[in-house]
């Protein structure tokens, strides 16, 4: 059996994880981080363990 690690969601600007989603209407599914700003539908899902640098930024 494979030893499971837990997944966390980052911001693909800052790769904070301090993130929450608004669902507004059926489809359209906005993350916002409050660290950078950041809004938009695509997030960063990651294992926790293997993100060393969690405030680099990504370019």
């Amino acid at each position: 059996m494979s030893e499971s690690t837990r997944k966390v969601l980052r911001c693909p600007v800052c790769r904070s994880t301090d993130i929450y989603w608004d669902a507004r209407g059926l489809y359209a599914t906005l993350y916002h981080c409050r660290q950078c700003g950041y809004q938009g539908a695509f997030i960063l899902e990651c294992d926790e363990d293997t993100d060393r640098y969690p405030g680099e930024r990504v370019q």
